[in-house]
């Protein structure tokens, strides 16, 4: 028995080490499953010369409309993709909220949520805009009164799922029948 007891704590430092290292690995699996959540993802606001741009139509904007469970709301996002990024511009008419309105996305295939901004009265209504990295397309855009994320995906105002077709494929059949 003694010719093995040096051999004891070394394993047991392995086996602790190993059992870190596995944990490490599963906890980061899973964060990348809420990619849009992620530490790195930066969400920019738009300047204002850049929110009017989106407002007013100037540039290759395309637009959605938002859906509502009321009728009298209704809401646009106009988006571009640019230099790997989507910038968007969200319009909206809505009633006097009793707090603000919170602009919030989720990942198609995920559960998590972030919000991105609060909406902001305007002449037309409220406005708000972002942009943020198009590797995190399609997502969806979600509208609540809720600061929190739980309660604004039950009780939504608007919502709209933004989805890019691909150019890429585009691009490929082309160089494929070149």
């Amino acid at each position: 028995m003694k010719k093995y007891t040096p051999y004891i704590f070394p394993l047991v430092v392995l086996g602790i080490i190993f059992m870190l290292v596995f944990r490490w690995y599963t906890l980061r699996a899973e964060r990348s499953e809420y990619a849009l959540l992620g530490e790195g993802v930066e969400i920019e606001n738009l300047s204002q010369e850049e929110m009017v741009k989106s407002i007013k139509g100037v540039g290759d904007y395309e637009s959605i409309d938002l859906t509502s469970q009321d009728p009298e709301n209704n809401g646009v996002v106009r988006y571009e993709l640019k230099d790997d990024k989507v910038r968007f511009s969200v319009m909206a008419n809505l009633p006097e909220p009793t707090t603000e309105y919170h602009v919030w996305l989720r990942s198609i295939d995920g559960t998590a949520m972030r919000e991105v901004f609060t909406l902001v009265a305007g002449k037309g209504g409220y406005i708000g805009s972002a942009a943020l990295p198009s590797e995190l397309l399609p997502f969806e855009m979600i509208i609540s009164e809720s600061a929190q994320a739980e309660v604004a995906d039950e009780n939504y105002v608007l919502r709209g799922t933004l989805e890019v077709e691909n150019d890429l494929e585009v691009e490929v059949l082309n160089e494929e029948l070149n």
